[in-house]
């Protein structure tokens, strides 16, 4: 099952195209930034009661005895690691404390910090290889390849092939394109995706292309915006959201950002403005109507986001060209929170499956709202369902469709949407299955790569400074969490 790790940072800019309603499938509260504060499953409304109780609820305990299961009444505790307090992950863990007559699930949250004597996974890392870690993890939104790329987390594949969940009825290419050294170490059970979308005939009839071959397409269409909200530090972020693990792999721990192509990247980035410019009155539906840009970045999160492009481009051709990579699609995945993992140390494993397997059901697969359900019988089930328009009557007796969906452009009125065509529907389901790369935002290395592209836009720096500096933090990053 599992494919080439393709994980690159992703730098995903706020489109002025936007889903009215988009937003995530489990509601993400403040991180109490209490790294042993462990929440009882049973009932999420006592997590803030829990603080400050590590020892009661499977946290450390005052004489700082591990963490890990424990027996508590006449059920064994699973200690499950969370990097953020979600509420569709608290329902889960209620349900699963709920039914099963063995096991109760508590919460320790962790909390990641940019230095290394602070942040939450290198702690959990730790605790892990010390016998001292939790039976399960929710590494959460800010997921990247680092966190298991020393294998303190079980392969997934196995426990998904003796399920039977490793067949057709399941989109098997978002794992294909999560699996690191041949395995599976931390899961989504839901997903979107990113790509780019541009008028077919203006692509030349490409259908994906690499950093050389967008380059030189743009090149020859001057009189137009590469995409609106084109800024230097904007360009080279986004261009890097699918070509990344190019230069990055997470098997070796080697980088290669002092190479030829990615120079390229910098000095393409450069050419543009280094900061907004753009009139008041601007118009990102009418530019794209007026033929004046070329790329549309779209998110796509619901089966409704599949008319966003031909929408604006009204009735022209459009090709979801992707990003810049190498012989391979370029719409990418973007894995869903929550993250799920299985930590090595644990001693109930089957068990703690049995807590993940939930969320590979139908019950939970259909509850997914703002992104896709792995489970691929259920977004097509959906999308059979939203092919037929419906009706309502009004107050005065009159028959009216019903609105589905609105998609709305900066500064106008949103645009109804009634049903969707079976075209699209099998567009989206095309697009899906046809995603390879899987993207997530590492903020070690993007951090490093903004700061660093800033000084060579701004003169600070040559372009052979910048990207030796690039190559250098980022091969140290990398080459530490792959030992």
């Amino acid at each position: 099952m599992c494919g080439r790790i393709r994980k690159g940072i992703l730098l995903y800019l706020a489109a002025a195209l936007i889903l009215a309603g988009c937003g995530g499938q489990g509601e993400t509260g403040k991180n109490t930034g209490q790294a042993d504060t462990a929440v009882g499953g049973a009932n999420p409304e006592d997590a803030a009661g829990a603080e400050g109780n590590g020892s009661a609820n499977g946290g450390t305990d005052p004489d700082g005895k591990a963490a890990g299961t424990e027996a508590t009444g006449e059920k064994t505790v699973l200690v499950l690691a969370a990097f953020e307090e979600n509420r569709s992950l608290m329902k889960q863990v209620e349900a699963f404390n709920q039914s099963n007559p063995e096991y109760e699930i508590q919460i320790k949250l962790y909390e990641r910090a940019l230095s290394a004597e602070e942040d939450g996974v290198v702690r959990l890392q730790r605790e892990i290889m010390s016998g001292a870690g939790p039976d399960l993890i929710d590494f959460g939104m800010d997921y990247t390849t680092s966190d298991i790329a020393g294998k303190y987390t079980e392969d997934l594949l196995p426990y998904l092939e003796n399920a039977g969940m490793g067949g057709e009825d399941f989109f098997t290419n978002v794992w294909d394109a999560m699996c690191y050294r041949g395995g599976l170490y931390a899961m989504p059970v839901s997903f979107t995706l990113a790509t780019f979308a541009g008028e077919t005939a203006e692509l030349g009839g490409r259908e994906s292309w690499n950093v050389k071959e967008m380059i030189e397409c743009y090149q020859g269409k001057k009189d137009k915006m590469l995409y609106p909200g084109e800024t230097k530090i904007d360009v080279f972020g986004t261009i890097l959201t699918g070509s990344m693990e190019t230069y990055i792999d997470w098997e070796s721990g080697e980088c290669s950002f002092d190479g030829e192509a990615f120079k390229q990247v910098l000095a393409f980035a450069n050419t543009f403005p280094g900061s907004l410019n753009i009139s008041e009155d601007f118009s990102v539906k009418q530019a794209f109507l007026d033929g004046q840009a070329l790329l549309l970045q779209v998110r796509f999160g619901g089966i409704y986001d599949i008319c966003k492009a031909e929408l604006i481009f009204g009735e022209k051709d459009v090709t979801y060209v992707g990003f810049p990579v190498e012989g391979e699609c370029g719409t990418v995945i973007r894995p869903s929170y929550p993250m799920l993992a299985i930590s090595i140390g644990s001693k109930h494993k089957e068990a703690a499956w049995s807590f993940i397997r939930q969320f590979l059901e139908e019950d939970y697969q259909k509850e997914v709202k703002y992104e896709f359900p792995v489970r691929r019988s259920v977004l097509e089930e959906k999308l059979l369902e939203n092919r037929e328009p419906e009706y309502e009557t009004d107050a005065e007796g009159n028959r009216k469709e019903i609105v589905k969906a609105e998609v709305i452009f900066e500064g106008e009125e949103p645009v109804e949407v009634y049903c969707i065509t079976e075209e699209q529907a099998d567009k989206l389901i095309h697009l899906i299955e046809s995603a390879e790369i899987c993207t997530t935002t590492n903020y070690q290395i993007y951090n490093v790569f903004l700061e660093e592209a800033g000084s060579y836009f701004s003169g600070d720096k040559s372009l052979e400074d910048a990207v030796a500096v690039m190559q250098s933090r980022a091969s140290i990053y990398v080459g530490e969490r792959v030992r």
